[in-house]
């Protein structure tokens, strides 16, 4: 299987989880959209992180400790930075409800995540 499908497969299933826990976040414990984003964002991170490593690129192809630090970098610098900081522009300048946003969002970002997996978290 083409290794951009697998990308997208394990990313739209930690973006899933995602948006699950953001809405019981805010739903359920009345967290606020951004606080709640935090967290579904970390848990996401270990359900990709995974999947990316084990199937996408294959685990016997890299050391683990170093990659898990690189795709960390990544997430952090590039897809959090870029997750929170788009997601807050598009709740305070859109009338998007929080779970649109997210989703926008998280349809978004996944480019610069996937090249930067593709070309050094994975290396």
């Amino acid at each position: 299987m083409n290794r951009l499908i697998k990308f997208i497969l394990v990313g739209s299933l930690a973006a899933c989880v995602h948006l699950a826990i953001l809405h019981t976040l805010v739903s359920y414990f009345s967290l606020t959209p951004l606080s709640g984003n935090i967290i579904a964002f970390a848990i996401a991170f270990f359900i990709s992180y995974t999947g990316q490593s084990l199937w996408t690129f294959g685990h016997k192809q890299h050391k683990h400790t170093i990659t898990l630090l690189r795709f960390l970098a990544t997430q952090l610098f590039c897809s959090f930075a870029l997750n929170q900081g788009l997601y807050a522009l598009l709740l305070h300048f859109t009338g998007l409800n929080y779970m649109m946003a997210s989703f926008v969002v998280l349809i978004t970002v996944p480019l610069v995540t996937y090249t930067l997996s593709k070309y050094w978290a994975f290396k």
